[in-house]
């Protein structure tokens, strides 16, 4: 279900103003993957970028650490 590719792909170009480096975010993804692996990080990430109408680093001074909250709290319902 999760490969780092597309991920990594959405993160660079598809949210606004994210920080992306390529070293710190394959490990951050891969992470992902690995901490949350029957998620669909790509979907939570799509979901994550528009519940916060497209401008997430308005919201949040390290997107990396909010990002990793909305994934981990839709893991937790999941899993309630």
């Amino acid at each position: 279900m999760n490969t780092p590719e597309p991920i990594l792909d959405y993160l660079r170009n598809q949210i606004p103003a994210y920080p992306f480096d390529p070293k710190l975010d394959e490990a951050f993804v891969h992470e992902l993957i690995e901490d949350f692996h029957d998620l669909d990080i790509l979907e939570e990430t799509k979901t994550f970028r528009w519940y916060h109408n497209n401008r997430p680093a308005d919201r949040f001074k390290n997107l990396r650490v909010g990002l990793r909250r909305w994934i981990a709290n839709s893991w937790a319902r999941k899993t309630d």
